[in-house]
């Protein structure tokens, strides 16, 4: 479980360069690809930092309510709670891109004292894709603004062409990292 002692929305941004916070705080949304040696997000990950304008807890609430991707992510066809586990939901989302169906479950983990929600493939279960694994982490900035930093590995697996692993993760995340925010700064009501 993490810890609640951490770094704050400042000294986040502190650590990157000037270019890139610069960047951040014009366009709002910034995704990065990047290699991690160790830890849960090992391999390929894509990070991404976005500013909401929302309150912190705000935007916890509206992220962790899983079932509701599909309110901004076009590519998900359904999302279906199936379990309760012990630190959050079990969901089988189903997705589609282009003329292939994917289904696969992920287990979340609600760490809501310290904002933080993860998500790994439920390995219980046979799952299309091979590997799926992510975090939110989110930092108050100030009374109304929030800084979100994501990260995302997935690995479709031999079995899907390998260009859709490039559309999954490097093409299809900058805009589903915008709609997100626009959808957490409209509450939840905003629709692609």
């Amino acid at each position: 479980m993490p810890s609640g002692d951490r770094l704050g929305a400042h000294d986040i941004l502190a650590a990157q360069p000037e270019d890139l916070v610069s960047r951040l705080l014009q366009e709002k949304v910034i995704v990065l690809q990047e290699v991690r040696r160790e830890g849960p997000l090992s391999g390929a990950v894509i990070s991404s930092y976005v500013v909401f304008d929302r309150p912190v807890e705000r935007v916890y609430r509206l992220l962790a309510q899983s079932a509701r991707q599909t309110e901004f992510r076009p590519e998900l066809t359904s999302i279906e709670t199936v379990e309760h586990g012990r630190y959050g939901p079990i969901d089988l989302q189903r997705l589609k891109i282009l003329f292939q169906r994917y289904q696969y479950r992920l287990e979340y983990r609600l760490f809501p004292g310290v904002r933080r929600i993860e998500w790994q493939l439920d390995e219980r279960f046979e799952n299309d894709l091979a590997k799926v694994s992510g975090m939110w982490e989110l930092f108050s900035m100030d009374d109304e603004h929030t800084l979100g930093r994501s990260g995302t590995s997935i690995d479709v697996g031999p079995a899907v062409p390998g260009f859709l692993q490039d559309w999954i993760t490097r093409k299809n995340l900058p805009g589903t990292m915008e709609r997100v925010r626009l959808w957490v700064n409209s509450n939840g009501k905003y629709r692609p």
